[in-house]
């Protein structure tokens, strides 16, 4: 068979993609699509050499039929963004209308039901992915947010069918693979968010490769109270306050940069603001957001690196008062002339409300992949099927 003069060995058939669309919903409504553009982009690549295209994906952590977490609004939110194609939402994972809207070809472009609808997703059962990958012929994973799970779909679906990593998967782990076998001057690291014990594992592997490590957000008070700064009720991980200590002191630990002052705050609901030196905190005050000296400290160093990779936010950006240090410095990263790179996840979001997607190289749909990756972990998704060359 022959579509568009397409040769018979790039034929792809009926064609089954794994996407990341666990987008956010705020009352049935997405308040987020930016994984739904990217999922998108493959569609570009393979249209020519597909009979038909149908996407599945999770969504949030629903209970059977949840209708609060069906992906019918994900399929209007895509039809909309193709303008020329209809996504065809199939109420159902596997069985008779599957097949029969594949066979037929009611559309183009499917969208299943929510993989999480049945329990054999999660549990990575057999018998599921079969049912799922029987009316397809090709296979192709390209959800980096999902690649961290033990999952049917990440795992056991290409074991029925002629497989594919996807380009987008491909582009993640090659950006963060520069990151992690850097040999380059400028490069430069920019952490923020609240927990420490996240990304302390990245820390250790990333400071001999960077010029620059800079620490923002609620995760670096356990580093100031490492360095016996007093820091009032601000979030503190003390079981991590040792390997903190152990990292400032080992041979690297002059690359680690710090908040020299903040926001500060003694009730988060009060929505009032004080600026303070990091060694002013009174006993009942809460760092919520970096303060300017440490702003233009950043930026200094964003604007002066060749490449910068970059996750999570500088303090509560969600509330306008908290938010001067994630504006500013989404704003400078914006503006750098060297290459930047984002981790995903609330960075992401902050990107949305203060910059522009498009000012930034990468930014990645996984941050909680991203993040284990950088951290040397096994990501069960990641390179187990051929890169998909067309």
């Amino acid at each position: 068979m022959i579509i568009n003069a397409v040769s018979d060995e790039k034929y792809l058939g009926d064609v089954l993609v794994r996407s990341d669309l666990n987008v956010p919903m705020v009352n049935n409504e997405i308040s987020d699509d930016f994984r739904i553009s990217k999922s998108l982009e493959i569609i570009d690549k393979i249209y020519d050499y597909s009979r038909s295209i149908t996407f599945v994906s999770h969504l949030g952590r629903p209970k059977a039929n949840d209708v609060d977490n069906s992906l019918r609004p994900i399929a209007e939110n895509m039809s909309k963004k193709l303008k020329n194609e209809k996504v065809h939402f199939i109420k159902s994972i596997y069985g008779d209308d599957v097949k029969k809207s594949i066979k037929n070809l009611t559309s183009k472009i499917f969208l299943l039901e929510n993989l999480r609808f049945d329990e054999g997703e999660m549990k990575n059962d057999i018998e599921f992915s079969k049912l799922v990958t029987s009316p397809f012929e090709t296979y192709i994973f390209d959800a980096f947010g999902a690649s961290h799970r033990q999952h049917a779909s990440v795992v056991s679906f290409g074991n029925f069918l002629n497989s594919y990593q996807g380009p987008l998967m491909n582009k993640e782990i090659s950006e963060l693979d520069k990151l992690l076998n850097n040999e380059e001057s400028g490069y430069s690291v920019l952490l923020g968010g609240a927990k420490i014990s996240d990304k302390l594992g990245i820390i250790d592997k990333l400071l001999p490769k960077v010029e620059h490590l800079m620490i923002g957000g609620g995760m670096c008070f356990t580093f100031l109270k490492a360095m016996d700064y007093k820091i009032g009720k601000s979030l503190v991980e003390n079981s991590f306050i040792t390997k903190a200590k152990d990292l400032i002191n080992s041979k690297y630990g002059k690359k680690i940069v710090l908040p020299t002052d903040f926001g500060v705050t003694e009730s988060i609901e009060s929505n009032i603001r004080h600026e303070i030196n990091s060694n002013n905190f009174s006993k009942n005050q809460i760092g919520i957001d970096i303060g300017p000296d440490t702003i233009t400290k950043f930026s200094e160093i964003i604007s002066s690196s060749k490449n910068l990779f970059w996750n999570g936010p500088m303090g509560i950006f969600e509330l306008d008062q908290f938010s001067h240090g994630t504006k500013a410095i989404t704003q400078a990263i914006a503006k750098s002339d060297g290459y930047t790179s984002v981790g995903g996840g609330d960075s992401v979001s902050a990107i949305n409300k203060f910059s522009n997607l498009n000012n930034f190289n990468h930014v990645s749909t996984g941050g909680g992949a991203s993040l284990e990756y950088l951290d040397g972990k096994n990501l069960p998704g990641v390179n187990i099927y051929k890169p998909l060359i067309i």
